[in-house]
């Protein structure tokens, strides 16, 4: 005889755990990526803004690269809250096949070119500033989209007795 006890399926968890969890992820990841893709986009950005005509002249890429991942934990912040509490939401409530890494990496980059275009629309508005914002969001959100998918914490889906 099978002295197991008989447990009920465990339920979803509430959809302020799913909050919460987005809020954790968007939070924390947020910024580690956009520090280190706020370097490399900086790099981008003036590569770019040198290919023009009337570009803006950089002495020192050091110096730039080093204050553009500085610049890269704001928004990484911004952007990653932005993008992991709606990817978290809709992963966890709305649609249950968007399960999949690449899926939510997908629409955390969209919701992150959003995310761009609403801080550069209220920020300098420079072609350096666009590029710059816009190549940070995107992959701050990719990340954070696909991080936000995958995430189960273990306090997610306990229950108190």
């Amino acid at each position: 005889m099978n002295s197991q006890t008989l447990q009920p399926p465990a339920a979803d968890a509430p959809v302020y755990k799913q909050l919460l969890v987005g809020l954790l992820v968007g939070c924390l990841l947020g910024p580690i990526v956009g520090w280190f893709i706020g370097t490399f986009a900086t790099f981008f950005a003036v590569a770019a803004a040198d290919a023009y005509p009337n570009g803006v002249a950089t002495r020192g890429m050091r110096l730039t690269a080093f204050v553009g991942g500085l610049l890269g934990l704001p928004l990484g912040l911004v952007v990653g809250a932005l993008v992991g509490v709606p990817v978290r939401l809709l992963s966890a409530a709305v649609i249950k096949a968007l399960k999949n890494v690449w899926a939510g990496g997908a629409l955390g980059s969209l919701l992150g070119l959003g995310a761009g275009l609403l801080i550069h629309r209220y920020w300098h508005p420079s072609p350096e500033a666009f590029v710059y914002t816009i190549t940070h969001s995107v992959v701050v959100g990719a990340s954070v989209g696909a991080v936000a998918v995958l995430a189960n914490p273990t306090w997610l889906h306990t229950r108190r007795r």
